[in-house]
């Protein structure tokens, strides 16, 4: 509304000309934004034109103006460090290992697998299995240990170069069919400390399969171990060849990791099998296993061959079993047992890891810690697996 005050001349007041004020609810304010802070400044306020008699008001105490906020400097973008660059071009090139071929040598004897101590026709049937348990401790990479009844084991050292290189997982053998199991100094040392470093610990054992149900002993003594609560995170048992002294069965695989995977529980057991070339895939029972393990790593040992290629084809014969594959890469000189001489090169190394990750393997590692060199650990350090 409108309201209009006459006020009479007074010598000793000042003459004020009329004004006509509309009041509508207080002064009015502008807001000045500075990206996403707001601030109040004092806006003048409305005026009419004078009516046609002149009127008086009283003046009004001035609108006191708000200081003008202190404009704030734009913060810098934050940059992140540049990604590291790989170690090699990716996808990763094929390489031809060198030097190869490997010199001949002579053939040997045929070894002898002699008579098992159990009888095939008294080879327990298979027991009951439960789900599938999460593979995740045997996942992304890892590095193998061959520790024996008599090896001493310098786990912090293990540990801090496996945390070096970024490592999820170690696997240590704790036993064999001729060894017996051995592993509880092995645990003592190493579980603490892994687990406090986050690096996953998984047993693996040799079995011979000629007494399966003894075999299964040595994994049960290994899943049940603890140490200051601490326990493995997984089984891997490393079934191999008849050429390796196993009685590698369809029966006496059922009858072995079937009861390795009731003491497993729901920890994961990851079968270690020889490298699924046409000649052991009409002759091992890879289907026989399937049922019966969480995933499966192959040992990739190329020698001369493209360690790619050999790579991928591996895992695209066992993804036919319908179970996830990891790989295990060759980390030692072949040359004793007929191979190439020498340690492959870092960029065998590098294809190896890379040509996994691209085709879907869960995981890769290398075997085996006390031989690799630096052209193992440096590109098993500097290779990103998610």
């Amino acid at each position: 509304m409108t309201q209009t005050v006459a006020m009479r001349w007074r010598p000793e007041l000042v003459v004020v000309v009329a004004l006509s004020v509309s009041v509508a609810g207080g002064a009015g304010v502008l807001v000045a934004k500075h990206g996403s802070d707001a601030a109040p400044v004092a806006a003048p306020l409305p005026t009419r034109q004078p009516t046609a008699a002149p009127t008086a008001v009283p003046a009004a105490t001035p609108t006191k103006a708000l200081p003008a906020p202190t404009k704030r400097p734009s913060p810098k973008p934050t940059r992140r460090p540049p990604a590291a660059r790989p170690l090699f071009p990716l996808p990763a090139r094929a390489v031809q290992p060198q030097p190869c071929p490997a010199p001949p040598v002579p053939p040997g004897k045929p070894r002898p697998l002699g008579t098992p101590v159990v009888a095939e026709a008294d080879v327990p049937a298979p027991v009951a299995v439960s789900g599938r348990a999460t593979l995740r401790a045997a996942g992304g990479k890892g590095m193998w240990l061959t520790t024996w009844p008599k090896s001493t084991l310098n786990a912090s050292e293990v540990v801090r170069r496996a945390k070096a290189a970024g490592l999820r997982q170690v696997w240590v053998r704790t036993g064999g069919t001729k060894q017996g199991y051995y592993g509880d100094a092995l645990l003592a040392a190493l579980l603490p400390r892994a687990h406090a470093a986050g690096i996953a610990v998984i047993a693996w054992d040799f079995p011979s399969l000629s007494d399966p149900v003894a075999d299964v002993r040595r994994a049960t003594r290994a899943l049940s171990y603890t140490t200051h609560g601490e326990r493995l995170d997984g089984f891997s048992p490393d079934i191999e060849t008849k050429a390796e002294g196993v009685h590698a069965t369809a029966k006496r695989v059922r009858a072995y990791l079937s009861r390795v995977q009731a003491a497993a529980g729901t920890r994961p057991v990851v079968l270690t099998v020889p490298r699924p070339t046409k000649s052991r895939l009409a002759t091992y029972p890879y289907a026989a296993t399937a049922p019966y393990v969480d995933g499966y790593t192959a040992m990739i040992y190329w020698s001369c061959l493209e360690p790619g290629i050999t790579t991928l084809n591996a895992i695209r014969e066992l993804k036919k079993l319908h179970r996830p594959v990891a790989v295990v890469g060759q980390a030692y000189d072949m040359g004793p047992e007929g191979g190439r001489h020498g340690l492959p090169s870092a960029a065998e190394t590098w294809r190896f890891l890379d040509v996994a990750k691209r085709n879907g393997a869960f995981g890769a590692s290398l075997y085996t810690y006390d031989t690799a060199g630096p052209h193992q650990w440096g590109p098993l350090a500097a290779y990103t697996w998610r």
